[in-house]
């Protein structure tokens, strides 16, 4: 350019002889220009176009190229804008592509991944494929009219792909690690302000080749560009600090909340993102955005203008020099377009509406838990926290405390260290970059802090257990004699000098004989191995299951041993230490021979696998008419090559299965355990699955046999009893449990809150749902009870309330029909000490594992000492063992305290087959429980009273409506037959005589379709008198013998019919059903109703 001013300022006898010279240089300065502004045509605006902004609802596109033309750079981010809010550069027509130029682009480009794009793009275009647009809730980037690509669509093509945008792997290549910090691919930021530009300029960190920060530079990629699959990639192959910002002092979650994209704020949330705490104030936020995109604008201004003033010269200095400056000059409008994007999603979103479903509930006795659900609208911008705020006043003046939520995937927080007792309110609010938006109250607006054990302030059964258990294990360590093997304080731990030796073991097996593995069997005790992996079972390397001979003659009650063995299976590390201690007994009880056996066979199976821990035993032997009993042991491996054995393999299961014999009609033990394998397996997957977090309704069934007591559980969860769901919330407020109680007792003395009505309709629905999963009609569900005497806590997260059978039908005999037993495939039954040890493994494993080893050590202390005190012969020995004697029998006694402590089942059954207390509630009562006396209307019994008063009076106005539901029809259906027939209703009952009770007492029933009057009548006269007691009135209450002198009546249509005895309610059919029901004295001349005479129906 500098040449040519000075070739203008020349005569005009030069200018004409340097003519042609001139032309050449002056064509060659317009070319380059051209070029520079070709490659930003689509940015330039006409003059007339100056005023025109980003209308509201509108934010900064990235379109795809037009038809015809490419960039003329390799750049993949080199898109142009489809709209610009300021004119930057010279304005210039678009032209058509020619071969020239085409040629002029292809040779620019360097770029292995631009040329993929392209090649991608033309790809597209030949097929005319329409680019896809990736939809997003709420964005800037949709309009009314023109749609807006997402930032994906800066790579061309419908294949648009990882490696297209930002490369698969972390290991980014550098030439793409560029984030919105300003970090070049070609040139840094040194050689920018090398050439003299003016303005301000980005900080040039340097080049940091980490994995590190290459990880993070590719996190930063994906972020901008919107590729959600590259983001998921990052955040899980790495472990990359989110919260680490850019040289622009943005953060990725920043970064992805201005330009709002919500599935990727989601994921980055998920991940611990978190915003700067910079720009928490949006006036901060704001202005860094203006200065950035001031900086931005300047720096493109300074490199157009190098670019074009640099464009005349021909040496290879000035050329490099232009090409690093027109990388860097993409780079920077890449940037710009991001800044302005951003800027735009910040200045149209607003704060967040208020949460939805905000609930509260009751957690313990000194917290409670809220729980909400995200703003249905997020006006623009991700809400990225949720501020809990609680206090004892409605006005939350003053605050009793307020916690930040970050954690997007379980929206629910406790509110820990409140008072006990004390009302407290709380309400929840939405944060996004504008700040926080209104506040929404919970649901109940209050709740008090309580627990169903502050009724009579009992502890959890658990409390202290663990340490009262180590302290008792401390002293049997203490009392051993002198001469016995040790007892480790702590279970041993594999450590890899262990792990060492073991591989040596088994590669010396390769050297010796084989195991000697039972392939068949004979009368006896076996110890069997199932160890699984996926499908593939362990087997000898004749395809036989591992089955060791324990003893071919057993004790005739093999029963107890298997339980004593199920305890040593919970402590594998004391197999050699309780075989030690039956080995140095001199003893010759079957017992301990047969123990001592099985502890053998048990250790020479760890010495076979190379691994000490054998699994979980089977809960029951299985046994045969030949009298056969295998032990099965079942453990699962994660990794195979832990088990190093040439005496043994893996095979399928199908191959395992293929061993047993075809004999039908008498099948062996052997075969009986290969064919039940599948199920074994399945039971070991599924004992330990604890039950997620909530409150439940268990269902109590058991059914005694000969020395033995069994129960029913589910197939698929047999460490519990039939349950079902009743809610999320574990907890069971003092309110609920007070209420419960009070149906009882038949002590309803006020109306039922709205926590104690949930309570009612969630505990209905789910005693429902149960007793028709085991089986249970309609009919007989009236009869059965709720336990109110504990809830049931099985750990912090999860409860029960057991569902209880009549009092004959808890424990059914060997000749009870199997009518009343759960004959559905979906349960089975076990016995209630394998139960108890299957369920207290689930959820009180640290409790089981610590008494299950001091069970088992002292039951064979226990053993020891009886043999020493037989076999003692002087003074001294006899006095030594009746003193070793004793002190097993107290340890035994103290872990004995501490084992039935823990045992809640026992507990409950003795509770719910006693028959003097005849606890629990009735589901006739929760389905239809008695109403308060603010329940009904107030004038009813009023006007029966002076009824009875005035003998010359015989008329009744009809009862007014009353608030209670089911007030203005007889019958409330539960469920319709075909013939339109009840099965089962509620009826409310009114009493026509004196009962001295409140005006408008009612009573609810719920009845069947063979409930008659008199039936009806025994249980209002019932009810009354009880409420009467409870009441300490001094009124004479009814017995049962007088009832026979009352009757039933019912009002309908202003016509008093009096029902017979026999006769079944539920059978009276439309228009019979709209009326009500009353019960008064036989003898009393008085009708209801003075219309008409007394029909009998």
């Amino acid at each position: 350019m500098r040449s040519g001013n000075n070739n203008k300022g020349e005569t005009t006898s030069n200018r004409g002889s340097r003519s042609p010279r001139l032309r050449g240089a002056h064509e060659r300065w317009l070319i380059a220009l051209k070029k520079v502004l070709g490659k930003n045509r689509r940015l330039l605006q006409e003059v007339s176009d100056t005023n025109l902004s980003v209308t509201t609802g509108a934010a900064w596109r990235l379109e795809d190229e037009e038809e015809g033309y490419l960039p003329p750079t390799p750049s993949l981010e080199d898109t142009p804008f489809s709209q610009t809010s300021s004119q930057l550069y010279y304005p210039v027509p678009p032209r058509p592509t020619t071969p020239d130029t085409e040629r002029v682009r292809t040779s620019a480009s360097n770029g292995g991944l631009a040329k993929l794009a392209r090649r991608l793009s033309q790809r597209g275009e030949r097929r005319g494929e329409k680019l896809p647009c990736r939809q997003r809730s709420v964005s800037v980037d949709s309009g009314d009219v023109r749609k807006a690509h997402s930032m994906e669509s800066l790579v061309p093509g419908d294949d648009r792909s990882k490696s297209s945008s930002i490369p698969p792997s972390p290991l980014a290549p550098n030439k793409l690690q560029r984030s919105l910090s300003g970090k070049k691919r070609g040139a840094s930021m040194n050689e920018v302000d090398s050439t003299g530009l003016g303005g301000s300029s980005v900080k040039d960190k340097g080049r940091r080749n980490s994995k590190y920060i290459s990880d993070l530079q590719a996190l930063f990629e994906a972020v901008e560009h919107q590729d959600l699959d590259v983001a998921k990639y990052c955040l899980e192959a790495n472990g990359l600090d989110l919260n680490q910002p850019n040289p622009d002092e943005f953060t990725v979650l920043d970064i992805a909340v201005m330009t709002n994209n919500m599935p990727m704020s989601r994921l980055l949330l998920s991940h611990g993102a978190r915003e700067n705490p910079r720009f928490l104030l949006k006036d901060v936020r704001l202005n860094k955005l203006n200065t950035l995109i001031n900086e931005a604008e300047q720096v493109i201004q300074d490199l157009t203008t190098r670019v074009v003033n640099g464009s005349g010269n021909n040496n290879a200095t000035s050329s490099s020099s232009i090409k690093d400056a027109d990388r860097q000059l993409v780079d920077w409008e890449w940037r710009y377009r991001l800044l302005k994007r951003m800027k735009t999603g910040f200045e149209q979103a607003r704060v967040p509406d208020i949460p939805a479903l905000v609930r509260l509930y009751t957690a313990s006795s000194s917290s409670l838990l809220a729980t909400f659900d995200e703003p249905l609208n997020m006006n623009g911008a991700t809400a990225t926290r949720f501020k809990i705020e609680w206090s004892q006043n409605e006005d939350f003046c003053p605050l009793a405390g307020e916690h930040i939520l970050y954690h997007f995937s379980n929206l629910k927080y406790t509110i820990q260290g409140l008072t006990q007792g004390a009302k407290y309110y709380v309400r929840v609010s939405a944060f996004n970059m504008k700040g926080f938006g209104p506040t929404q109250t919970s649901n109940p607006s209050f709740a008090v802090p309580s627990c169903w054990r502050d009724v009579d302030g009992s502890k959890p059964r658990s409390w202290g257990r663990l340490s009262m258990i180590d302290e008792l294990f401390q002293q049997v360590r203490d009392g051993r004699p002198a001469d016995s093997v040790e007892i480790k304080s702590t279970s041993p731990r594999a450590s890899p000098n262990q792990m060492r030796k073991t591989v040596r073991k088994s590669l010396k097996n390769l050297f010796q004989s084989a195991p000697k593995f039972q392939k068949h069997l004979r009368r006896g005790v076996y110890l069997a191995s199932v160890i699984y992996n996926d499908d593939k079972v362990l087997v000898t390397t004749e395809d036989y299951l591992p089955i060791i001979e324990v003893d071919e003659n057993f004790p005739s009650n093999v029963q107890q041993d298997f339980l004593w063995f199920m305890k040593v299976a919970q402590t594998w590390e004391d197999v050699d230490l309780l075989r030690t201690d039956l080995t140095q007994s001199t003893a010759a009880s079957p017992v301990v021979h047969f123990r001592g056996r099985l502890l053998q066979a048990a250790a020479q199976l760890q010495s076979i696998m190379g691994m000490q821990d054998l699994g979980k035993l089977y809960y029951e032997p299985v046994k045969d008419s030949q009298g056969i009993v295998i032990f099965t042991l079942i453990n699962c491996v994660k990794d195979p090559r832990t088990i190093n054995n040439a005496a043994l393999k893996w095979v399928s299961m199908t191959r395992v299965q293929k061993r047993k014999s075809m004999s039908v009609e008498c099948p062996v033990a052997a075969d009986l355990l290969l064919t039940s394998l599948p199920e074994k397996i399945i039971h070991h997957q599924v004992s330990s699955l604890p039950l997620t977090r909530g409150l439940y309704v268990g269902y109590l069934k058991l059914r005694s046999s000969l020395g033995n007591i069994r129960i029913q559980v589910p197939e698929r969860h047999p460490s519990m009893l039939p349950h079902i769901k009743v809610r999320d919330n574990y907890n069971v407020s003092q309110e609920e449990w007070d209420w419960l109680h009070s149906l009882d007792k038949c002590e309803v003395k006020k109306k039922a809150t709205r926590v104690q009505e949930d309570f009612q309709r969630q505990l209905a629905s789910a005693t429902r749902k149960l007793l028709t999963r085991v089986g249970v009609t309609e009919e007989e569900a009236i009869t059965h009870r709720l336990c109110d005497l504990e809830v049931v806590e099985l750990s912090s997260e999860v409860s029960f309330i057991l569902l209880l059978p009549p009092l004959g039908s808890v424990c059914i005999g060997p000749g009870t029909p199997s009518d009343d037993w759960i004959t559905s495939r979906d349960f089975t039954s076990i016995s209630v000490p394998v139960f108890e040890m299957i369920h207290m493994s689930t959820y009180h494993g640290d409790f089981i594992r610590r008494y299950a080893r001091l069970s088992s050590i002292l039951d064979t202390e226990s053993l020891i000492t009886q043999q020493q005190l037989r076999e003692a012969f002087s003074n001294d020995e006899l006095n030594e063992a009746k003193r070793r004697q004793t002190q097993v029998e107290e340890f035994q006694k103290s872990l004995d305290m501490m084992w039935r402590g823990m045992r809640w089942i026992m507990d409950i059954l003795q509770y719910a087959r006693d028959k003097q207390i005849k606890g629990g509630v009735p589901l006739s009562v929760l389905y239809a429980p008695p109403p308060s006396p603010v329940d009904a209307s107030e004038d009813i019994l009023a006007s029966f009273t002076e009824c009875m008063k005035d003998p010359q009076n015989h008329s009744l106005l009809p009862p007014p409506p009353c608030s209670s539901i089911g007030c203005q029809t007889m019958l409330l259906p539960v469920e319709r037959a075909a013939d339109n027939t009840l099965k089962s209703g509620i009826l409310r009952v009114f009493p026509a005589y004196n009962s001295g009770l409140a005006k408008g007492t009612s009573v609810k029933l719920h009845v069947t379709s063979k409930t008659s009057c008199e039936d009806i009548v025994s249980l209002v006269v019932q009810q009354l008198n009880k409420a009467m007691e409870s009441s300490g009135m001094e009124t004479p209450a009814f017995s049962p013998e007088d009832c026979a002198h009352f009757c039933l009546v019912a009002i309908i249509a202003n016509k008093e019919y009096t029902l017979q005895e026999d006769f079944c309610p539920l059978q009276l059919q439309n228009p019979w059903t709209k009326g009500q029901l009353f019960v008064r004295p036989k003898d009393s001349e008085r009708a209801v109703l003075n219309v008409g005479p007394s029909t009998a129906v």
